[in-house]
This record gives structure tokens, sequence and C-alpha cells, in this order.
């Protein structure tokens, strides 16, 4: 198939970049490395399969362009934490950027396959989470629910096109993804910072008292249940939980990373108050996702232990320690 992938640079487009072209697909790539990295994609710009466009998905017109013949477009390209990027800007690039690529999928009669989040799930109560709970954000006033509000407004959207311009979808809902990739920054996931920190002598940094717990999934596994999206054809028109399982809390990570890392001394850990980021900061406490529809709909099945992917992700960070800090100079100093 000819296939395109909006955020092509980041840790999801990057992984699922190889696989495609593993299995002989041709492969589209857009990205503005505004999150991505340029390193993640190097590898693959001599293959005769992938063309790569350096460009925002907020340019319509090349994004038309390039959908053309299309016949799936793996939406991933996001901006993920507002207090970083902006409240105003993650809503535009979100929300404008899904609309422009459901606008050229229905032009081009392509599939789209809409990268959401967990973060919809917000401050759910329930003690799990599957893809018919309730959404329950907080006030409008807290920045950090316009990644959450502009991910829901693009799952809406998703089913919209599909109703009324027979667009096909499927919205899959990461949890908790990591693994190798060069955009270590302050963008990238806790897992990250804790591992940089423990490798160069820092304190782990820790927000509010670690007791809030989230899921992990490596990238290996969320790879094998997209690519099972991709080729089920009666995944159309469904959302899906990719990632989940059991949850660990922040402080028990921390732990467990300063375990694997071979560290000897007692561990180093900073709290850090909620208040030092803002008055209206919020953090989910639990995000207890269930992945069962992913299992029986899909016949996916995650194959990597928690430990197994942190040990793999800090001989990874080892590896590559002195070429984060040459192009991330200031990554973790204000985590």
């Amino acid at each position: 198939m000819k296939i395109l992938i909006t955020g092509v640079a980041g840790l999801l487009g990057s992984n699922l970049l190889k696989e495609l072209l593993d299995r002989g697909h041709q492969v589209i790539g857009l990205d503005d490395f505004s999150l991505g990295h340029s390193l993640n994609v190097a590898p693959f710009l001599p293959h005769p399969y992938f063309t790569f466009a350096e460009e925002s998905i907020l340019n319509i017109e090349k994004l038309d362009a390039v959908s053309r013949d299309v016949e799936v477009i793996f939406h991933l390209a996001a901006l993920k934490i507002p207090r970083y990027d902006g409240y105003l800007k993650t809503l535009e690039v979100n929300a404008r950027g899904t609309e422009h690529v459901l606008e050229c999928a229905r032009k081009h009669n392509s599939r789209v396959i809409f990268a959401s989040t967990d973060e919809v799930y917000g401050k759910n109560p329930e003690a799990s989470f599957s893809e018919g709970s309730t959404l329950v954000l907080g006030e409008s006033r807290v920045e950090r629910w316009s990644l959450a509000i502009s991910k829901i407004y693009g799952e809406q959207l998703c089913f919209a096109y599909a109703e009324k311009y027979n667009v096909p979808i499927s919205i899959l809902r990461y949890s908790g993804i990591y693994g190798p990739t060069f955009q270590l920054s302050r963008l990238s996931g806790v897992q990250d910072v804790f591992i940089y920190a423990a490798l160069t002598g820092q304190p782990i940094p820790i927000h509010g008292d670690g007791t809030q717990s989230r899921p992990f999934t490596h990238i290996s596994d969320a790879m094998d249940a997209t690519l099972k999206v991709l080729e089920t054809p009666y995944a159309d028109g469904e959302v899906l939980n990719i990632g989940g399982g059991p949850t660990i809390s922040v402080v028990n990570l921390a732990y467990l990373i300063w375990r694997v890392t071979g560290m000897t001394r007692k561990p180093l850990l900073r709290f850090i108050p909620y208040s030092d980021f803002s008055r209206l900061y919020e953090d989910p406490q639990h995000r207890p996702v269930e992945g069962s529809k992913a299992r029986y709909l899909l016949g996916h099945a995650p194959k990597i232990s928690l430990e197994e992917g942190m040990r793999l992700q800090v001989e990874w960070v080892q590896t590559h320690l002195g070429t984060i800090r040459e192009f991330n100079p200031t990554f973790f100093l204000d985590t």
C-alpha cells in the first residue's frame, strides 16, 4: 500500500515507518521537527520506498499534495504538553491539523488511523477505563486539558467524517508508550527523564508525592497492535486502547529505574510540589487503562514486561548518551 504518516519523526512515527517499510509498503512521511528529531528518520532516507516532506500539518496545500493516491493516513502528528507548547498552539495544531488530514482523506478516498491518547479519560474515577468509559475533564481554565479536549474533538471529527463522507476511520488511544527515540527532551515521557537523571548523577524529579500511577507500554507492543489495526478490516469505525495493563506508581518507577541503571548508592529523589507549575495545575491520580478489546478484536497480546522494557530503554539511553547531551543540552534542567 501507499501510506502517509504525519509526525513521522516521533517515537510512534519512526517505529511505524520501519515496520511498514519492512513489510514492503510505500511510505510518505511528513514532519516539521517541532517535537520529533531528524535522527529518527535519517536511517530511512535512502530507502527507495520512502519519501520525506519537512512540513507542518497546518499547511493544507502541502498536505494535500503528499496525500494524493494514498490509501491510508496514519495521523500521529500532535502537540502534547500544553505548558510547554502553549494552550492556543496545542489546540490549533491538534484540532485544525486533524481537520486538514480528514479533508485530504475525503478528497483522496483514504482511510484514516487517528492517534488519540489516554489523556481523554481525564479525571474519570472508575476502577478501569474501557473504550466506552466516560471522558471526564477539569475546568476550562486549566491548560492541561487542552490536549485532551483537542483529541476528543479529533475523535468526534473522525466519526463525523465517517458519517457524512464515508471516510473509513479507526481511533487508537495510546497509553504510556515508550521506547528508543532521539527526541529526548523536556517533552519525553517520565521514564526517559528518570533514566537520564540516574545515568548523569542527578536527583530523579518526581511531581507531587509520587503516588500517582500510570501504565507503560513498550513501543514494540504498541507497533504490534497498530499494525493489526491496519491489517484488520473490521477495525474500521472502532476506538481501541493501545497499551494499558498493570500500572505502577511514579515513585516505584523511579526505584525500578534506579536499580536497573546499576546504581549502588541510595536513590536520589527530588519531590516537586504541583504548586511550582501553576496554581491551576492538575494531574490525574491514576490511569487504569483496560486493553481487553485489542486483545479480543485484534488478537493483540503485549509481550514486553515493564522491567524488561525499562532495561532495554536504559541500555539504549546509555549507548546514545553522548548524542543526547549534544543536541539536548538543556534536557532535564527545567523538568
